[in-house]
């Protein structure tokens, strides 16, 4: 499956976090997926609130966001919401492109 990436454009300054940060979010779907299967609701809001804090610091937006959308579904306790949002979330992890920009002055 051939799918289209999804460029970020990032702070020079930050290209030794970027890839931890990154990590750090393939660990939170991880422990997503394991507490849906124990619908813990409370470490799926905890780390959807985490996302939602540490995105938009490394100029990932779209995971602040999904982030967002996690912890209010958990909050709910709404499993597929929560399903439908890990899926985008995986899907853009695989797709993100980080492009390593300084800013104009």
């Amino acid at each position: 499956m051939n799918q289209e990436k999804v460029v970020v454009y990032a702070d020079p300054d930050l290209a030794d976090e970027i890839p931890w940060y990154l990590g750090q979010v393939k660990g939170y779907t991880e422990a997503i997926e394991k507490a849906m299967g124990s619908v813990d609701f409370e470490t799926i809001e905890d780390a959807g609130h985490r996302m939602k804090g540490s995105g938009e610091t490394f100029g990932f937006d779209a995971i602040s966001e999904m982030g967002k959308s996690l912890e209010q579904a958990a909050k709910k306790k709404d499993l597929d919401e929560i399903r439908k949002k890990l899926k985008e979330l995986e899907r853009y992890i695989e797709v993100v492109e980080v492009v390593y920009e300084e800013a104009e002055s």
